[in-house]
């Protein structure tokens, strides 16, 4: 009778200590991932990557004893990181959690959503993230495999200092055409120690500008990089700022860029990218900005996705993913920031420029069904122009003030010069093909006026170029595909606007200017560039155009002289690249003179010679 009562006792008494051990093991296991969020916040080196995995053993340990009791928490919801030991290979800790972190407090849908926290997306039999590579999450049907990060060092495809002497040369000139690194803590050990997609990219882009972009070398570094950014792109590897800069450079020098730059806003806002610069900000206006570098890092980086991203969206015909606010001219107060670099003045100058080209580009779209009068697209066009030198001017007296390297100054200054000719140039473009009239012959005179203003710009555009070639067409041996295609299309442009609006424009001399723009190039291995091959038969088609004019005055068979002449010119003016309509939305190449009258076709185009 006395072992019957005391029975249910002795129950209760056991069902509380499990009751207590439950909560304590919650709780401890609560404080482990309080611990990991205080590392993760940290920059990863050795130290925090041995931590993690110590944290990560004794969270294991925890999930065991814990399968012991019926708890109705599952042990996946504590996971801190899958097994995989850190090495100098592995991506950063702090872009393991970082991203899961951002998506809790934005609520942002996708793959790194929360609802993916068990590893396998609602409604489907595939686990989506199996932590750091190496690993492999079994599922229903399929399991994505996830292959260990190693670097193209690593995997034995080049040699270490072939891959020193790659990266020595994209930081000799590539950076400054994706200016989102800070030389100093982006260095070779530090960038392979941290990620192996970014530094097989940076080696890859490096070779292109040792070998040129047809070398075999080339192509297989740039094959080697397909890999990581599928790996991206369906999810098996996490969002952090090195993945973002990796794809801002694949972006750069790959067809359809913007594909990657969407796919680097997408990862710069769930990581919390676009809040570096505010805080920042509000760092230096507390006069606490010495002990914010990584702040800056992560700040330099959000203007690299929002700048690349609105020039490959403009210039490519596709409306922006993001938008500026007011007051881009703000981003002025980082030029004083004690993590400054030089490249930071071409990026900062960017900033405001794409956001003066990105409004001028959506008031000049207008609806569907609807289209903007003269007076209106006069008005746009003169704000922009005002806008644009105004820029020009603060931004000439920003780094002649601030910058003591003269070679440096003098550099940027072209680049400012040649930028705002060509944001001029293709923003007066683009009204007049908002309008729907390509043919001069029916063009109001605000209109002609417009076109004239183009071929001012052009002129001013190729001028610039040529002023200092060593200073500006030196540096296109590592220009990203973008820059060489618009030097192209500039002097296309330049000469069909020529023939089109003789006055003014001594012919010889330009043809002249544009086969010594194609002596420059030639000798940083352009020939190998699909751009110097265009600008070449388009100097090609206008000198027989040209010579066309000379032989239809010196011929005594004026109507044979006269047809050949005419055969030739119309060739050039219908001259139309492929490459600046599918790849590129490049506008005013399609302008054309066809008066009413068909007999003024045969006008003689050589008054302009």
């Amino acid at each position: 009778m006395q072992w019957r009562a005391t029975r249910p006792q002795t129950q209760r008494n056991g069902g509380y200590r499990k009751h207590a051990l439950r909560v304590g093991v919650r709780r401890k296991l609560a404080q482990i991932e309080a611990r990991v969020d205080q590392l993760n916040s940290r920059i990863p080196d050795a130290n925090t990557a041995a931590a993690l995995f110590q944290l990560q053993q004794q969270t294991q340990q925890q999930q065991s004893r814990e399968s012991d009791f019926t708890s109705p928490y599952s042990a996946s919801e504590y996971q801190v990181l899958p097994q995989s030991q850190p090495g100098p290979h592995t991506a950063s800790p702090v872009s393991m959690s970082s991203g899961h972190r951002s998506l809790a407090n934005n609520q942002i849908d996708g793959p790194f959503h929360p609802s993916y926290r068990n590893g396998s997306a609602a409604g489907t039999g595939v686990q989506m993230y199996s932590g750091l590579a190496g690993t492999k999450r079994k599922c229903r049907d399929f399991e994505l495999n996830t292959d260990a990060p190693l670097d193209v060092v690593g995997k034995g495809i080049i040699s270490f200092d072939d891959a020193a002497v790659y990266f020595r040369t994209f930081f000799q000139g590539c950076d400054k055409y994706v200016p989102v690194f800070d030389p100093i803590f982006d260095t070779f050990a530090s960038v392979r120690s941290r990620s192996s997609m970014l530094f097989d990219t940076i080696c890859a882009v490096g070779c292109r500008a040792e070998h040129g972009p047809t070398s075999p070398q080339y192509q297989i570094l740039s094959n080697t990089t397909k890999g990581s950014i599928c790996s991206v792109m369906i999810g098996t590897t996490r969002p952090s700022t090195e993945v973002i800069q990796a794809l801002l450079v694949d972006a750069s020098y790959s067809e359809k860029g913007w594909h990657l730059t969407s796919l680097a806003l997408k990862m710069a806002l769930e990581i919390g990218l676009a809040d570096a610069y505010s805080q920042l900000c509000a760092r230096i206006l507390e006069s606490d900005a010495d002990d914010c570098g990584n702040l800056f890092r992560k700040a330099r980086v959000w203007f690299g996705v929002f700048v690349l991203e609105n020039i490959l969206s403009i210039d490519c015909g596709k409306k922006p993913g993001i938008k500026a606010g007011e007051g881009m001219r703000r981003c002025r107060v980082l030029l004083g920031h004690p993590a400054r670099t030089t490249l930071d003045f071409r990026l900062l100058a960017q900033v405001e420029l794409n956001s003066i080209r990105a409004l001028a580009h959506e008031k000049l779209s207008p609806r569907p069904g609807t289209s903007l009068s003269d007076q209106e697209l006069s008005d746009i066009v003169q704000g922009t122009r005002i806008d644009l030198r105004i820029w020009l001017s603060d931004w000439i007296n920003l780094v002649e003030s601030r910058l003591g390297n003269e070679s440096d100054t003098a550099s940027l200054i072209i680049n400012f010069k040649i930028q705002r000719d060509w944001s001029e140039m293709t923003m007066l473009c683009k009204g007049l093909q908002g309008v729907g009239i390509d043919n001069l012959a029916i063009m109001s005179d605000e209109q002609k006026n417009l076109v004239h203003l183009a071929k001012s710009s052009a002129q001013s555009h190729l001028s610039t170029i040529l002023s200092s070639p060593k200073l500006y067409l030196g540096a296109l041996r590592y220009g990203m595909d973008f820059v060489w295609a618009k030097c192209a299309f500039s002097v296309l442009l330049f000469l069909k606007l020529a023939r089109l609006i003789p006055e003014s424009t001594n012919m010889s001399e330009l043809i002249i200017d544009a086969n010594t723009l194609l002596r420059e190039l030639s000798q940083i291995q352009g020939s190998n560039n699909i751009y110097f091959r265009i600008l070449s038969l388009s100097v090609e088609k206008c000198e027989r155009a040209l010579r066309g004019d000379f032989q239809q005055s010196d011929s005594r068979d004026t109507q044979t002289a006269g047809i050949e002449s005419l055969d030739a010119e119309m060739d050039f003016q219908s001259y139309v690249p492929k490459e600046f309509i599918l790849e590129w939305n490049f506008p005013g190449l399609t302008f054309c003179w066809i008066p009413f009258d068909f007999g003024e076709l045969f006008m003689d185009f050589s008054a302009g010679c």
